[in-house]
């Protein structure tokens, strides 16, 4: 598929997921299995992306530690408030990993995270010391939409409310430094090569439909960010700097 014709079937698809978002989806007491589907459903086109990218063996391992590692994290930030801030999570995402972290962290978590480092690598380029503060920039703006739109549906909550729809500092200083150590993960995994576009897909489909959630919801700036995203990630360009990676 060219790049155009990307553009085009991954715009359509933020659209129509972004009306799901606003007029259909209810995250009621029942939904817990059509969650956990549909957040599957989401991340195979970057899952496929990352495979058809680096080839099955390299692509399923570096696969397989980002959804580890996040998960590890996420459960130590359950249990010890570090590096997030205190917050459980309710159980409508699944059996939970060690009674902490709900299974299906480790697949929401990555086609988000592919979508900052796709971005990230092809506007800044893979050499580390802009690729690293790029993607945790990147994946500190996620979090002001994802956040926000989670715990109106009741995914978790905070303990200690902060300032941003609840949501405390703490938070977004934890997500810009696992984000830095996740982004060293990959780029180490990756050779230092930049993704190609495709890569955002799954983050293109995740924040179109979380924005439509988020204007429902009239929260109007994680909405925003949310558009914003989808913009970004569909709007790279198809070429990027060929500078060779530092370290």
């Amino acid at each position: 598929m060219n790049i155009r014709a990307w553009r085009a079937v991954t715009a359509l698809g933020a659209l129509v997921l972004g009306l799901v978002g606003l007029v259909l989806v209810d995250f009621g007491a029942e939904s817990g299995a059509a969650s956990v589907l549909f957040l599957v459903l989401m991340a195979l086109p970057s899952y496929a992306a990352l495979i058809i990218w680096l080839g099955w063996r390299r692509g399923a391992v570096l696969l397989g530690v980002l959804t580890v590692l996040p998960l590890l994290v996420e459960a130590a930030a359950v249990a010890t408030g570090v590096p997030y801030g205190s917050f459980a999570y309710a159980d409508a995402l699944g059996w939970k990993v060690f009674g902490l972290v709900p299974w299906t962290v480790g697949v929401a978590y990555p086609p988000v995270f592919l979508g900052a480092v796709t971005a990230a690598g092809i506007l800044v380029g893979p050499t580390l010391r802009r690729f690293l503060p790029a993607s945790a920039l990147l994946l500190v703006a996620a979090d002001l939409v994802l956040d926000p739109a989670a715990v109106s549906a009741g995914f978790w909550a905070w303990e200690n409310l902060g300032i941003y729809y609840g949501i405390p500092v703490v938070n977004f200083v934890g997500w810009a430094i696992t984000g830095v150590f996740y982004a060293w993960v990959f780029h180490r995994g990756a050779g230092g090569s930049v993704p190609p576009p495709s890569m955002s897909s799954s983050a293109v489909l995740i924040f179109g439909f979380w924005t439509g959630y988020l204007l429902r919801e009239s929260l109007l700036f994680p909405a925003f960010m949310g558009a914003a995203l989808v913009a970004l990630f569909l709007l790279l360009p198809t070429g990027h700097p060929r500078e060779g990676p530092e370290g």
